[in-house]
């Protein structure tokens, strides 16, 4: 009798515990995403909604989402719910939705034929939402790849609106018209103890992150206090060499690509759009992959793990990485949310 009690015991703690290890993690921050039903009707023919849309004086965005991404779901139920931003909008632009993973054909400006993924992949498109802005030319005058915040998304449809790409770069555009934070941002970084100004690689098998930041930057500022403090990242980070660009302070540096540049000239060479923007570059100087948006802390940490593992190796989609790496912390059973800061 008790060797059957015991039987029973250990059979039930055995059950117990593969259950525990078969329990998946939950995923937590995807949202829907419900495209504006004024978005403009396309067939996917770029340069014919551009060429039609420039009779009506207006200007083209391309804008490349995915399902149940929070961003995007950002951008449509805040960006794009704001008021004056919307009146903004649907007077000088014309908006049309690609997803990133899907399967209608696009006629596109290089006279090719692609379907939505390929698209993405072909283009490079890494984060969602990003926007594609057009000149009546069909040459893409401006990317912004990521959420943008609110104030600065204006500035963008001012700059493109307004034809401000034709005697400023859109980077310098944000600099004149941005309202500096009044909060000072301090940029000594433990994390930026090599101040050398010599970025190229050849004797060096690491990544390379550089910070692009200015002083006075909010966002700068809830990136070191905040992400650059989480031990995940900064436990990525010791795989990768790090260095800052101050963009206010011109000086000659040597470039990844052992080309000898000041910072004003590697800026513009880069096209540096958002403050921080952050680039990471492999160990021939080609770049891997940038930050130039509004980001959370699970993005961030998957960034850096997607370059300091060299996965970028291997899979050339960071979403894709993104999801496989998602699925794989589930299946330890922990929890993973990608909209917690």
């Amino acid at each position: 009798m008790r060797a059957r009690h015991f039987l029973f015991i250990m059979f039930f703690c055995l059950t117990f515990l593969m259950a525990q290890e078969n329990k998946e993690g939950r995923f937590y921050g995807a949202k829907d995403v419900n495209i504006p039903s004024w978005f403009l009707d396309s067939f996917l023919d770029i340069k014919d909604d551009i060429e039609e849309q420039a009779l009506e004086n207006k200007r083209i965005i391309i804008f490349v989402h995915q399902k149940d991404c929070p961003y995007c779901n950002k951008f449509i139920s805040h960006n794009l719910r704001d008021k004056k931003t919307k009146e903004k909008l649907q007077k000088h632009f014309s908006i049309i939705d690609i997803n990133m993973f899907g399967d209608k054909e696009i006629n596109y400006l290089d006279g090719k034929t692609y379907s939505e993924k390929s698209f993405a992949k072909k283009y490079q498109i890494q984060f969602t939402p990003t926007l594609l802005f057009f000149n009546e030319k069909s040459e893409e005058i401006l990317r912004l790849n990521g959420y943008i915040p609110l104030k600065k998304f204006n500035l963008a449809l001012d700059y493109i609106k307004n034809k401000e790409e034709k005697t400023l770069s859109f980077k310098n555009y944000l600099r004149k018209y941005s309202k500096k934070d009044i909060s000072q941002t301090s940029i000594k970084n433990k994390l930026f103890i090599n101040t050398s100004k010599n970025f190229r690689r050849d004797k060096n098998n690491k990544a390379l992150a550089v910070f692009f930041e200015y002083e006075n930057c909010l966002e700068c500022k809830k990136l070191h206090t905040l992400f650059l403090q989480d031990p995940i990242i900064q436990k990525l980070l010791k795989n990768i060499d790090i260095r800052f660009v101050d963009m206010d302070v011109n000086t000659a540096l040597v470039t990844p690509s052992k080309i000898i540049l000041n910072t004003k000239d590697w800026l513009k060479k880069l096209n540096i759009t958002y403050n921080p923007s952050i680039i990471f570059f492999d160990n021939k100087g080609k770049e891997i992959i940038r930050i130039e948006s509004n980001f959370k802390k699970f993005h961030l940490q998957s960034i850096v793990d997607y370059v300091s593992s060299q996965e970028y190796k291997n899979q050339a989609e960071f979403q894709r990485y993104l999801t496989k790496r998602a699925n794989s912390i589930r299946k330890k059973g922990k929890d993973v949310d990608i909209w917690k800061d």
